[in-house]
């Protein structure tokens, strides 16, 4: 009996002394994101930003890497906090807001939302670290006019490519995050 009482605190030490089982990683993307208020702007025009268009693929909580050129992997416990078509919509919707000065940006689901603004259209085909250490992240944006969803005013496509010097998923999420400043840029040239 006494060997036994042993033999079972020595599993129950080394049970204890064993490293805890790797966790999930979770990633919000616009926790860098300013957080201004659109007040005191000399605001000229009001854009609704629409639902943020995602290709397919990227419509899964798992961050997705490019491998071997056209082969993707999905990452089981590296996950996005929120829907990534959520997060992405509201960073880029801060980004603008940021750096705009005559105009203002308004999610489509506010309740300034009208269909006689202007509203803007953002599709990402690509939105991710790749194998080669960079980061991408392209698609198109068009502007839409008077509630022709089906007639946009303008097109524009969008490319960005940055090399990751750090490894690991949180330093693609803080590159993918400063892309979408980049297009917020773009995007507030053509507006304003």
């Amino acid at each position: 009996m006494k060997q036994f009482s042993v033999f079972l605190l020595i599993l129950v030490l080394c049970g204890c002394s064993s490293a805890p089982p790797t966790g999930q990683q979770i990633y919000l993307l616009n926790i860098d994101a300013p957080h201004s208020s659109p007040g005191g702007k000399n605001i000229k025009q009001l854009v609704v930003v629409e639902k943020i268009l995602l290709a397919e693929y990227l419509k899964r909580p798992n961050l997705v890497m490019q491998v071997d050129g056209n082969q993707l992997y999905y990452s089981d416990i590296d996950l996005w906090a929120e829907n990534l078509q959520t997060d992405v919509h509201k960073t880029l919707t801060a980004w603008l807001n940021d750096r705009a000065k005559h105009t203002r940006f308004v999610a489509y689901n506010s309740p300034e939302a009208r269909l006689d603004l202007k509203h803007l259209v953002v599709s990402i085909e690509h939105f991710m670290p790749t194998d080669q250490g960079t980061v991408v992240s392209n698609g198109q944006y068009w502007w839409v006019e008077n509630s022709k969803m089906d007639n946009p005013t303008s097109q524009n496509s969008f490319s960005y490519e940055s090399a990751l010097t750090q490894k690991g998923y949180s330093h693609s999420v803080s590159q993918l995050a400063q892309q979408l400043a980049q297009l917020s840029t773009q995007i507030i040239k053509d507006v304003e």
